[in-house]
């Protein structure tokens, strides 16, 4: 994992697919994970066909949730997990669980890709996030 520091900010660069979708490279609970950042998602999930791999624990979560596409059905909720975006892991981090056949179907049709999460704007504000087009680079600062 390429990281760079630069003013008191951590940077990794990430892919952009011809969707316009952003994938990073990342670690999920020590796990080698790839993740769209997505600025609208209000929280960071990982796909529930992926929870073994992560060595995620899952509660119920009874509340509706919906992406931009559809509802979300089956919505879970794990605590206490971590994730290393640029060479600083957030610990005791809450993840958002569901089905993401949806999205990966259409990355894998499109893209010959797969996704294991999403990368949601409680991390990306909580950590001054600021995403670098040109250089194709996230930047968290993590001293905050």
């Amino acid at each position: 994992m390429v990281v760079e520091k630069t003013n008191d900010y951590l940077s990794k660069k990430f892919k952009i697919l011809s969707s316009g979708h952003l994938i990073i490279n990342s670690h999920v609970n020590g796990v080698s994970a790839k993740l769209i950042i997505d600025t609208g998602a209000s929280n960071s999930c990982i796909d529930s066909n992926r929870i073994e791999a992560f060595k995620i624990e899952i509660e119920n979560y009874d509340e509706q949730a919906s992406s931009a596409t559809e509802k979300i059905k089956d919505m879970y909720i794990s605590t206490n997990n971590s994730i290393d975006i640029v060479g600083f892991t957030i610990k005791n981090l809450k993840l958002f669980v569901f089905d993401m056949n949806h999205i990966n179907e259409t990355l894998e049709k499109n893209e010959s890709t797969k996704v294991d999460g999403i990368l949601g704007n409680d991390i990306i504000s909580k950590y001054d996030g600021i995403i670098s087009f040109r250089e194709k680079k996230i930047y968290l600062k993590f001293d905050l």
